[in-house]
């Protein structure tokens, strides 16, 4: 999970533009909320080497609200507050 943070940049330098950019790129259909497929596609995407398996279990711990999906904010304060 630490290299989520390590292929985005240390916590510290990452905006909130920055983040939002990344998430776009992730959000293929551009419903503003990630399902697994789209979260896991878009770590692979960005060097992170994960099952299917990892990334629903991450993707649940970055669905705060438990729909099932992400959306930015939830992104945003995983990303940024969380120490994953």
């Amino acid at each position: 999970m630490g290299d989520l943070k390590q292929r985005m940049g240390e916590k510290s330098s990452l905006s909130i533009r920055m983040l939002f950019k990344i998430f776009k790129r992730m959000d293929e259909d551009g419903s503003g909320k990630l399902d697994i497929e789209d979260f896991r596609w878009g770590l692979l995407d960005l060097g992170v080497t994960i099952s299917k398996e990892e990334s629903l279990e991450l993707l649940k711990l970055f669905d705060t609200n438990g729909d099932g999906l992400v959306d930015f904010d939830e992104f945003l304060k995983k990303i940024r507050v969380s120490k994953i």
